[in-house]
């Protein structure tokens, strides 16, 4: 009796390929690619690729995990913006002498700034409301929702099947 005809993914497992097509898929993800571009890359269809994610949990993980790398690398050049960074700049020439051509080699250290913007952002975001701009208006609309002065509901029309949901304030009496 022949056994069952493996998948793709369990071909991978049986030839030792998995593990660096996952770190690929990973790689890829979290420096932006998209996932046809990693079925390119695979040498498969895109719509293979789909099917793998959803029998595989494995392969579905590595472009979780991808993102998720994506994202701790953006909050981190957010981050080093919002504090300023010292960094050195290197310029190299060549130089014509007597004696031959010359390499010289100029460092330069330099500063990055704080960024306002960058901070502004990340203060609100990981310390609370007590760091937004709109800290006091924040705060009053609460008091007003608290004492029930005020209902915030969705107003549903048309709108709402392109995307667009309008909030409404209503007054309470």
């Amino acid at each position: 009796m022949k056994g069952k005809m493996l998948d793709l993914y369990e071909r991978w497992e049986q030839s030792g390929q998995l593990e660096s097509k996952l770190s690929a898929i990973k790689e890829m993800i979290s420096k932006r690619a998209h996932q046809k571009e990693v079925a390119e890359y695979l040498g498969i269809s895109e719509k293979t690729l789909i099917k793998l994610k959803k029998v595989h949990p494995k392969i579905n993980r590595a472009f979780e995990y991808g993102n998720e790398e994506m994202k701790d690398n953006i909050f981190d050049a957010l981050l080093k913006r919002a504090v300023g960074y010292d960094y050195e700049e290197t310029q190299t020439t060549l130089e014509e002498t007597k004696t031959g051509t010359k390499k010289k080699i100029v460092k330069t250290k330099k500063h990055y700034p704080p960024d306002i913007s960058a901070a502004k952002y990340l203060l609100p975001l990981h310390f609370g409301v007590e760091y937004s701009e709109r800290r006091f208006e924040i705060e009053a609309m609460n008091k007003r929702l608290e004492k029930g002065e005020e209902v915030w509901t969705n107003e549903y029309s048309d709108e709402e099947a392109l995307g667009v949901v309008r909030i409404r304030k209503q007054s309470k009496k």
